[in-house]
């Protein structure tokens, strides 16, 4: 999402789009500087910061919870069975959504796999056997390789956000920074320590880990080498589920978004190769141009302004 979302220059144009794959070769692997041209303004901006808008926004929850998904137009025979094959199988079981295209036609799915699904279709005031289309929608996780837990717990996190239990978000989204770190310096520092030393160093606080840890990985703690990012962590996210879990403090809608997005610029700050688990995987995505775009659009008109959230697929700019 271009981080300018809410100016004027976006009145009536989505906010975000998937990246198309001339601006991929584009950006490569520099992802902190602005190589990326906003497509509705103009403003340039890097992929940490368009990725970590979007990540941080209520507008894409259901894409960050997954990595994967796939979509279609199918035409039925109303009161008959459809069946859906996926042109690829999924890990575990996606969530569909369904779409018909009048409203006429009530629409649910069912007999749900890794493969594929069924759509069981029947009518309000149209006949029975009469042709309709329906948009189907499946989203869920496809991978070559494991998803580390710390990216399972973001999910669980995105669960809680999409409810808008946002107490519970700020304590699953510290959880999987926590176990992120464990990862990373359980990992990093083999190579330097024995592992009984480094089993001790993680029996420790996360401050304790962040400082100590990076010292012996990198000559100085993590407060020094991304002091920006870490006290955006310390205030937004970790004091922050202190207080939830021992104060029971409530969480308002922006501190959960300043928590996001600040657990998710500490994260990629400090291993950008996990910019990969961010990624969706979508088809058909433009060589040139953006093939899905998203966004919150504030329509306006002669007698009235007012907010209305779009989500546009297949839409060329």
């Amino acid at each position: 999402m271009c981080p300018d979302w809410q100016s004027a220059n976006h009145i009536n144009k989505a906010q975000g789009w998937a990246l198309f794959k001339e601006a991929i070769e584009k950006v490569n692997t520099d992802y902190f500087s602005p190589n990326i041209n906003c497509i509705m303004c103009g403003k340039k901006f890097s992929l940490q910061q368009g990725v970590s808008e979007a990540f941080s926004s209520d507008v894409v929850i259901d894409n960050f919870r997954h990595n994967s998904n796939e979509s279609g137009t199918i035409e039925v025979t109303v009161g008959n069975l459809a069946k859906i094959q996926f042109v690829q199988p999924f890990l575990d079981i996606p969530e569909i959504n369904l779409t018909p295209y009048l409203k006429s036609v009530d629409a649910v799915s069912g007999y749900i796999t890794s493969n594929g699904f069924a759509i069981f279709s029947s009518a309000n005031t149209c006949s029975m056997e009469e042709k309709r289309q329906i948009t189907w929608h499946a989203s869920g996780n496809r991978t070559s390789t494991p998803i580390p837990l710390w990216r399972m717990l973001l999910s669980s996190a995105k669960d809680h956000q999409k409810n808008k239990n946002h107490r519970s978000e700020i304590v699953e989204l510290e959880s999987a920074f926590e176990v992120f770190i464990g990862e990373y310096l359980g990992k990093n520092l083999r190579a330097k320590l024995r592992q009984e030393t480094i089993d001790y160093l993680l029996k420790k606080s996360i401050e304790e880990q962040l400082s100590i840890g990076f010292t012996e990985l990198v000559g100085s703690g993590l407060a020094k080498i991304h002091s920006r990012e870490y006290s955006k962590w310390q205030e937004q996210v970790k004091e922050l589920r202190d207080s939830i879990v021992h104060r029971g403090t409530s969480v308002t809608a922006e501190q959960a978004k300043e928590a996001r997005k600040a657990v998710f610029d500490l994260i990629v700050r400090i291993d950008n190769s996990e910019f990969e688990q961010f990624q969706i995987q979508m088809k058909d995505i433009g060589s040139s141009a953006p093939f899905f775009s998203f966004g919150t659009a504030t329509i306006t008109g002669k007698q009235s302004d007012w907010k209305a959230k779009c989500r546009t697929e297949k839409l060329r700019n």
